[in-house]
């Protein structure tokens, strides 16, 4: 996975940029280019999107100045739904990958109604990271969930997609790459080993848990605190 640009959703309510914060440090690593977006909707009080700009550009432009020698490019937009013109944003820009600030949802949230978090996970483009704080990755592990036992030929392209992701961004960061993948029939369990050989990565990387995915990769994280 090439990390040429990087679209970085800002938030202009936030007083922390934690997405951005990232993103820096991920230019730094990779020498990607950044594009850091803002949009206001109608709620805003905005009528138009010259309005919109002269409110988000000067914190864009505050955010572009820490960049150093980064190439930054910025865009600002007056939209219905955010969420959907940042989907848009992000194919038009060409991005690579997309951060967003994100906060901890209680499951009574997400059940009750989608969160805008889930809905640019759904439909954006490329790979989006959601950003919770901004610290040093001390551990520096990636975890990705796959499903192997899959025969559906979307199943094993998606799971292609998520490998290639989850070693290149690993790569790029110098972290270690973990893999982990649900099971249900516990008199058939997955093979180690073959998961292993189709990831890249030592067998000790490769984690099967019985039970629920939601579970299992939540449980997972937790265990190898990976970032």
């Amino acid at each position: 996975m090439p990390l040429n640009k990087i679209m970085v959703v800002v938030d202009p309510t936030a007083e922390q940029q934690p997405a951005f914060e990232r993103a820096l440090e991920s230019a730094r690593l990779t020498g990607s280019k950044l594009h850091l977006y803002a949009c206001l909707d109608g709620e805003s009080g905005c009528t138009s999107a010259e309005e919109a700009g002269a409110k988000l550009q000067p914190l864009l432009d505050d955010l572009a100045a820490r960049a150093g020698d980064a190439e930054v490019t910025t865009e600002t937009e007056l939209a219905d739904e955010w969420r959907v013109a940042a989907v848009s944003a992000a194919a038009r820009c060409g991005a690579s990958m997309v951060f967003k600030n994100s906060f901890d949802h209680s499951s009574v949230q997400r059940e009750l109604r989608s969160t805008s978090d889930w809905a640019l996970l759904r439909m954006a483009p490329c790979p989006v990271l959601l950003v919770k704080n901004f610290h040093d990755w001390k551990h520096r592990r990636v975890l990705a969930a796959i499903n192997p036992a899959s025969p559906d030929a979307a199943h094993i392209k998606l799971n292609h997609q998520i490998i290639g992701t989850a070693r290149g961004f690993a790569e790029a960061y110098g972290s270690d790459a973990h893999f982990v993948t649900a099971f249900s029939d516990l008199n058939n369990p997955p093979a180690a080993e073959e998961i292993a050989e189709s990831c890249g990565t030592p067998v000790e990387h490769v984690h099967l848990v019985h039970g629920k995915a939601a579970d299992a990769i939540r449980d997972t994280a937790q265990e190898l605190d990976v970032d």
